[in-house]
């Protein structure tokens, strides 16, 4: 057939391509956004999906295009111009709130689309959004197999509203490795990021900074330069770098091949992470750095592959101060510590150590840091760790612990614990095994 050049729209078109009928056909079912007709007209109602406004963004005829359901809002070129299909229809979603549904089929972004409140983003089997490069610069830690400069790239999705979801959807950065989101929520409060899957670089795929009620759900991430699932922002630095974020729950996803951590909740309270498979990183996999108030919980955590070294050795799971994770608006508080956090029924397998608590001060000569801004208040209770070479649990600085019914086999040291720089850290009914 063909194609329809007129705005008159796809309500007019009776035999609108049967891909097209499936796909809107497929996603209304999928995401509860109601009925259609056989020309791809959406019937609102009949179905528990988001309320308000619902736009399709696909590709045909080497366009992007974005239609209502009535007719083509808006079409471009469909060469590394995705983001202007995106932010056309991010930006038609009323102040009542609305849904972005993005075709089975590969977007090609040359720079960011930005979601306001109120807006879910959601693909189907098959979306796939690919970023661009957009030149290079030097890694300031680049790993053995790296060779400074590094390829640059950008986010493809960001935040900045309330009560936004992004899911379903596969992100590929383009073997960028620095300046790069798949996602990157900034000063948000309600975020979901679900079932979506990043692959192909990016510096820290999924991000979240200075915001309040977050949940990062059954996400598949893949070999990120960084940070797989974080609380940092890229780059380094920057203004929505190591902002402070409450309510956090990370669960149920599945992380590998970083650099640095797998999971970084950075300066965040009130959090959960819980029921992640992590494994081969090179920092510590799952990293409290610092935090509050929360609970690290039924996570796999394996195979670390030492990247650097801070003192104390790397973990499987770690809780700390870090001065150079501080924000200006941390640093001095007691949220500058970690403290009240429950480390409980995790595995951890294959790690350099299985679980550390430490201080880790930007002069390693401030050895007086390690007293006054040591972890606190934490419980490591019911873990499974085996062949860590180092130490099963390691307690390099911390107040107030309790270490009890863990299960450690094939350690070096099954419980280390610094006297000098520990108080009141108990230990009971530990089982070690060689």
């Amino acid at each position: 057939m063909a194609d329809d050049t007129s705005d008159t729209g796809l309500a007019r078109v009776a035999d609108w391509r049967s891909t097209r009928r499936s796909f809107v056909a497929g996603v209304g079912s999928a995401a509860g956004l109601g009925a259609f007709t056989g020309t791809g007209v959406a019937q609102r109602g009949g179905g528990p999906g988001r309320p308000g406004a619902t736009y399709f963004v696909y590709r045909e005829n080497g366009q992007y295009r974005v239609t209502d359901g009535t007719g083509v809002a808006f079409r471009t070129t469909a060469d590394r111009r995705a983001e202007e299909a995106f932010q056309y229809a991010f930006d038609a979603i009323p102040a009542s709130g609305g849904t972005v549904v993005a075709a089975a089929d590969t977007f090609r972004f040359g720079g960011p689309a930005t979601l306001g409140d109120d807006t879910a983003l959601t693909g189907q089997r098959g979306t796939r959004f690919v970023g661009s490069r957009i030149g290079r610069r030097d890694d300031p830690l680049p790993s053995d197999d790296q060779e400074n400069p590094l390829p640059r790239g950008h986010d493809l999705i960001r935040i900045r509203g309330d009560d936004v979801a992004v899911t379903n959807v596969e992100f590929d950065g383009a073997g960028t490795q620095l300046d790069s989101h798949a996602v990157q929520a900034d000063d948000a409060t309600g975020v979901l990021i679900g079932n979506n899957r990043t692959v192909n670089g990016f510096q820290m795929a999924l991000s979240f900074t200075g915001c309040e009620n977050v949940v990062v759900r059954g996400n598949e991430v893949v070999n990120p330069n960084w940070y797989g699932i974080t609380s940092r922002g890229a780059p380094e630095g920057g203004e929505r770098d190591l902002k402070r974020s409450t309510d956090v729950v990370v669960a149920e996803n599945r992380v590998s091949g970083m650099k640095f951590n797998n999971i970084a909740t950075y300066n965040v309270s009130n959090f959960s992470v819980v029921g992640n498979v992590v494994f081969d990183g090179g920092h510590s996999l799952i990293a409290c750095s610092p935090a509050q108030q929360g609970t690290i919980v039924g996570n796999v955590c394996r195979n670390l592959n030492k990247f650097g070294g801070d003192p104390g050795g790397e973990a499987g799971i770690e809780i700390e101060y870090k001065e150079t994770h501080l924000s200006e608006a941390v640093a001095g508080t007691p949220e500058a510590t970690s403290y009240d956090v429950t480390v409980s029924g995790n595995g951890i397998e294959n790690c350099e150590v299985g679980f550390v608590a430490r201080t880790v001060p930007a002069d390693p000569e401030d050895t007086a840091a390690r007293e006054g801004r040591r972890p606190h208040s934490f419980t490591v209770t019911g873990n499974a760790i085996n062949d860590c070479a180092a130490a099963g649990i390691r307690i390099r600085s911390g107040e107030a612990g309790v270490i009890a019914t863990n299960t450690i086999r094939n350690a070096g040291t099954p419980i280390d614990v610094d006297e000098e720089y520990t108080e009141d850290v108990r230990r009971d009914l530990n089982v070690t095994r060689s």
